[in-house]
């Protein structure tokens, strides 16, 4: 018998699971650190375990959320953070045009060890930092514009209810 790991087996799913339960804690701490908005939690057996804080924007256009998703990745966890919005590129008229206002975008993702009970110090200070300029993206932008045809104007895309 040799000491080598068959690179084939992979974990007990509880071992992984334990592990995504342990860090939905510190995952919503973080959301509401970033919103200050607690965190609605959602689970699901395929997926994992998904948490979203509502995001507001500084021009108050549109509605977004801050969402961390946990789920296994091969014999890890992964984690996934990123921002939610209906905002889009304005158009002449003020209404929302087919592109999407990729500033406000915002995705940032990590592969956390199997035992784990807290997220990375270093991963957490990028998120809080990297949401943070997503929300004001476009008040950033539009303040660095010295001239007012370069501004950028949003518009939110509002779902149509179907009756």
């Amino acid at each position: 018998m040799t000491g080598c790991l068959d690179p084939k087996t992979s974990l007990p799913a509880g071992a992984i699971q334990e592990t995504i339960h342990a860090l939905v804690p510190a995952l919503s701490s973080l959301l509401t650190r970033i919103t200050n908005v607690e965190a609605t939690v959602s689970q699901s057996e395929e997926f994992g375990v998904r948490l979203a804080s509502p995001l507001t924007f500084p021009d108050g256009i549109g509605e977004g959320a801050a969402v961390a998703e946990l789920f296994r990745y091969r014999d890890k966890v992964r984690l996934d953070i990123h921002v939610e919005h209906n905002r889009f590129f304005a158009l002449a008229d003020g209404g929302p045009s087919e592109r999407r206002c990729f500033l406000n975008d915002y995705v940032a993702s990590v592969t956390i060890d199997v035992g784990a009970t807290t997220v990375p110090t270093e991963f957490v200070r990028n998120v809080v930092s990297g949401v943070a300029a997503a929300r004001d993206a476009v008040r950033r932008h539009n303040s660095r514009a010295q001239a007012p045809w370069n501004e950028i104007r949003v518009s939110a895309l509002v779902a149509e209810v179907v009756a």
